[in-house]
């Protein structure tokens, strides 16, 4: 006869600042969920908002707080230090899981004793109301939806890692004080050590999130476009997915296309070109980028009309834009870091 194992204890770890509602309608949902925590513990970022301490005390939370403002990454390091459970689920404040999204996540870990850490997705019904929001949400959840589910890296809007593995590879990088890729970074440290990552598509919540335009472009370049490709310059040889496969590299490429031309013809400058027949070229290539994403595209013409998608062919034109700008960004950012180890 065969013992059965008993279930793994979870923590649920989630970083907070300034979150407010947000935070209180995360804890409602991980409070509402099929498999219960062990423990819930929110980490609050040094908030210069009072409201937190009395959320998580509403929802039977424990409450750590940072002495300063240090970034998701390092307060989730302070969550996990101080857990209790064998799993550590982490979730976002502005994240909605579904009631069984805990519950996969085990459900996962304990089949397949080989995967050390497990992820999911955003769901395709993102709340906020404003288009950028909801085009932007939609967008993550597409691209997780569309991705290998033997994954190379993690994430941590909805991504569930065993205790010991975590504390084994130190947690969240320090180099990250502001919400980046310190997940990506720590896949990527998984991986190169032998652990398997699972993306499981069904495990998921809602993102709260609304998207300005400003937040959109910084993120895109500075947050984790260029961090990014330098994480891949430390990295050679590591699997292209997620923003990275071959669509996407291709479609940037059609994005620098499009930027060059439309450089080139900018009149009364010694190089520039008539406006006909060159202003094919750039037209061509938001075509072929509007082809390459034709799949989200159609997504968020079944969800929201044909307007959105109309609507999201140039921000899609944008994102690449940003792709490409974030690429020798990356170079410069790889070899400061490489200065930096040199002289330690």
């Amino acid at each position: 006869m065969v013992e059965e194992r008993p279930a793994p204890r979870v923590s649920v770890v989630i970083p907070a600042y300034n979150a407010g509602e947000d935070l209180d309608r995360c804890l409602a949902a991980v409070m509402r969920s099929d498999y219960p925590a062990e423990e819930v513990i929110v980490v609050d970022d040094a908030s210069t908002e009072a409201s937190t301490a009395e959320i998580a005390s509403r929802h039977g939370a424990t409450l750590l707080r940072m002495a300063r403002q240090s970034g998701p990454g390092l307060a989730r390091n302070r969550g996990a230090e101080a857990a209790r459970g064998e799993v550590l689920m982490f979730t976002d404040a502005d994240v909605l899981l579904h009631a069984d999204a805990i519950g996969r996540a085990v459900e996962t870990l304990v089949a397949e004793p080989g995967v050390a850490a497990v992820f999911g997705s955003y769901d395709d019904r993102p709340t906020h109301p404003s288009f950028l929001s909801r085009y932007r949400n939609l967008y993550h959840h597409w691209n997780h939806q569309v991705a290998n589910d033997e994954a190379s890296t993690f994430w941590t809007g909805c991504g569930a890692i065993r205790r010991n593995v975590f504390l084994e590879h130190q947690g969240f990088s320090c180099e990250f004080g502001r919400p980046s890729i310190e997940d990506i970074e720590l896949g990527y440290r998984l991986r190169a050590n032998g652990h398997r990552i699972r993306l499981q598509k069904d495990m998921l919540g809602t993102h709260l999130k609304e998207w300005t335009f400003g937040d959109m472009v910084k993120t895109d370049v500075m947050r984790r476009g260029a961090p990014w490709v330098a994480l891949l310059l430390r990295h050679p040889g590591s699997p292209p997915d997620l923003n990275l496969n071959l669509a996407a590299r291709i479609a940037t490429a059609f994005a620098g296309l499009f930027v060059l031309f439309l450089l080139l013809m900018v009149p009364g400058l010694p190089w520039s070109l008539p406006f006909w027949p060159w202003v094919l070229v750039p037209m061509s290539a938001v075509g072929a980028i509007a082809w390459i994403q034709r799949d989200f595209l159609g997504l968020l013409r079944r969800r929201f009309g044909p307007w959105a998608a109309a609507g999201a062919l140039p921000l899609q034109l944008l994102f690449f834009i940003c792709c490409g700008l974030a690429v020798p960004l990356g170079y410069l950012r790889h070899w400061a870091w490489r200065r930096r180890q040199r002289s330690d």
